[in-house]
């Protein structure tokens, strides 16, 4: 991300009771996204980086390729004075981080400290010291050997006699090279863009060399960006004093060990374009955003081009009117999408919020702004982006503008081009600190796509000198692992023909899906997918179970029901009786209607009576009248059959035979 001034936000501030800093953060709402990272589990439980007592600020967080996590801050002990600029490591999939490593101490509350890591685990940290007053300024890093595990001790990365020397921005090669770009100058009207590059394994810094120079003000911001193969850009904004105006300008290293190109007016740009950020993703391929104000409203621009030497294309608008006060800079996918996240005022909302703008590869257009907050956000955001594509963002936000004593830490990724639902990291809130950020997050994703969060919580010490204390914190997702059962699959209900059973069980897991099934003697019932169904004739007398299967990115478990048998349903009903028509008189013929049946009868048996008593033979659904029914009073029983359910018989009424 670009080095940038930041600027002022309103505070809503407002004083609280002191709390104690809670440690014991239960595990956040899922987030869910389209495609999100198999490997991502709920978020484990926050450890304490460093004790309650002082006073702290974040300055990063960043994970290698290898999975090593690092953690930057500032520390004020009690009382003291000064600041120690501190460092943590957490090895791959483990919790532990390790004890605080001194990097430097400073006078400077707001100490700047670069960092970059490598794909193999290394490290790299630049921070400035000296002073311009006795030409004493250089910038110095040390860098963290996954081998022995150790901060290797300072080694100047350049010295500079003169008044202004620039934080310089580190980005890092596939390879482990990691490059440096800065600005130094009188203070006044001359500058110079400086780099130099650390090799693998390497203790000492190249030479210094110049990438360009402006003698008609000052360079005052930087970004560097650094493609898979080594290829490099960089542009900086620099601010002419004769016609107060802005030149902003790029320089291209088109390999790994080849030389930077002459400096050139970055296409697009005008007088009143700043804040120039670039990124690079696999093949070069470049983009640069910048900030272009007209009339008084800033828009956000972007140009792309497809490698280091290919021809850019058209400007385009990212965001029409964009007010932001931090922002994530450009982070590019493998599929080269582009994402960008800030913190902004917004008028439509009347409050500072987080929106985020993505720009496909494949059509070349941008989304249009998404907000990913839910309430009044605290003029902060950070992303970062994993090795899968996969964006994760944190924020602190409070309920809403007039609430400003419920502060929580925000989280949402996006997978797939998807954003999840923002959720808090831990439900309860952090009350307000009266002229301090009460909470404040930073992320970085490692190459799985899961999230670590480095937060610093402070709390409110009404009577001492430092009005408050803080703590820092690390919460990191787990690894994803697959469901368990909890509670065996089992059935309710009445296990005959017609009647309806229901399946049921538990489990446990996170980002989970279920598919139910039904088994008749063990086979898959086709189409029986829901939690329940009712039995047909086709289960009578057989064997019936339900299974469900649970299951997420790390596997799935699942259950089988005990077997029942299937016994005969219930009596057939007739939902119209049976009737009779015809003549009724000897030498004509009467015949039977079955009526209907609930469910429907497969087949029907008749039996004919004479003055209610059955007439031998008579067992069709005709009958004809003989000398013998003169007088007499004939009816039918008809009995309805369904394999499955049990029959019933139901009579008509009778008729008197003339």
């Amino acid at each position: 991300m670009a080095l940038k001034i930041p600027r002022p936000g309103t505070v809503v501030a407002a004083c609280a009771a002191a709390t104690a800093v809670a440690l014991t953060m239960g595990a956040a709402v899922p987030a869910t996204a389209a495609g999100y990272t198999t490997s991502a589990g709920p978020f484990g439980p926050a450890v304490a980086l460093t004790g309650p007592g002082g006073r702290q600020s974040l300055i990063d967080v960043e994970v290698a390729g290898n999975g090593t996590a690092f953690a930057l801050w500032r520390s004020q002990a009690a009382g003291a004075t000064t600041w120690d600029v501190q460092a943590a490591t957490r090895s791959a999939d483990s919790d532990t981080w390790s004890a605080p490593h001194s990097l430097f101490v400073s006078d400077d509350a707001t100490a700047p400290t670069e960092l970059a890591v490598t794909a193999d685990g290394h490290a790299e940290a630049v921070w400035r010291t000296g002073s311009y007053t006795d030409g004493s300024l250089a910038a110095v890093s040390a860098g963290w050997d996954p081998a022995t595990g150790r901060w290797s001790e300072p080694a100047t990365l350049t010295a500079y006699a003169g008044l202004d020397l620039s934080m310089p921005q580190l980005a890092a090669a596939a390879d482990g090279t990691v490059t440096a770009v800065w600005a130094q100058g009188d203070g006044y009207m001359n500058y110079e863009a400086m780099t130099a590059t650390l090799a693998p394994a390497a203790t000492a810094w190249s030479e210094p060399q110049r990438l360009g120079t402006f003698s008609d003000g000052y360079i005052e911001q930087f970004s560097l960006a650094v493609a898979p193969d080594g290829a490099a850009t960089t542009v900086w904004d620099a601010w002419d004093r004769t016609t107060d105006s802005n030149v902003d300008s790029f320089v291209t290293r088109a390999t790994a060990g080849g030389n930077w190109s002459s400096p050139a007016a970055l296409p697009g740009a005008d007088a009143r374009s700043t804040d120039v950020q670039v990124s690079m993703g696999a093949g070069g391929a470049t983009t640069v955003l910048w900030q272009s104000a007209t009339n008084g409203v800033e828009t956000l621009k972007s140009r792309t081009r497809p490698s280091p030497t290919g021809t850019w294309g058209a400007v385009q608008t990212a965001v029409p009117i964009i007010q932001d006060n931090d922002d994530s800079g450009p982070l590019i996918a493998p599929d080269g999408d582009i994402t960008y996240v800030w913190a902004g005022w917004t008028g439509s909302a009347g409050m500072p919020i987080v929106q985020a703008v993505t720009r496909s590869a494949g059509t070349g257009a941008w989304s249009a702004p998404r907000t990913l907050s839910t309430g009044y956000v605290d003029w902060q955001v950070d992303a970062s982006i994993g090795a899968d594509g996969t964006v994760q963002v944190v924020w602190p936000q409070t309920p809403g503008i007039d609430n400003g004593n419920d502060h929580y830490l925000e989280w949402a990724v996006q997978a797939g081009g998807t954003w999840s639902k923002a959720a808090a990291l831990d439900a309860t809130p952090v009350a307000d600190v009266p002229d301090v950020d009460a909470l404040t997050g930073e992320v970085a994703v490692g190459p799985d796509g899961r999230a670590t969060v480095l937060g610093r919580t402070a709390v409110y010490a009404p009577g001492s000198s430092d009005r408050y204390t803080s703590q820092v914190w690390s919460r990191s997702q787990t690894l994803l692992t697959k469901p368990g059962i909890t509670g065996q699959a089992t059935m309710t209900g009445t296990a005959r023909t017609g009647s309806e059973l229901t399946c049921s069980a538990a489990w446990s897991g996170y980002h989970t899906t279920s598919a139910w099934s039904w088994l008749r003697d063990g086979r898959t019932v086709s189409g029986a997918t829901g939690t329940t169904r009712t039995l047909t004739s086709d289960d009578y007398t057989h064997k019936i179970a339900c299974k469900v299967t649970v299951g997420n990115g790390a596997g799935s478990v699942s259950s089988t029901a005990s077997s029942v048998t299937v016994a005969v349903g219930p009596s057939l009903k007739a939902t119209k009786a049976p009737s009779l028509s015809g003549t009724a008189k000897v030498g004509y013929r009467l015949t039977a209607t079955h009526g209907t049946w609930s469910p429907a009868a497969t087949s029907y048996a008749y039996s004919w009576k004479r003055n209610g008593k059955a007439i031998t033979g008579a067992s069709k659904s005709t009958y004809p009248l003989v000398r013998a029914d003169k007088g007499q009073r004939i009816s039918v029983t008809v009995t309805a059959h369904r394999y499955g359910w049990t029959s019933r018989s139901a009579s008509t009424a009778s008729v008197t035979v003339r």
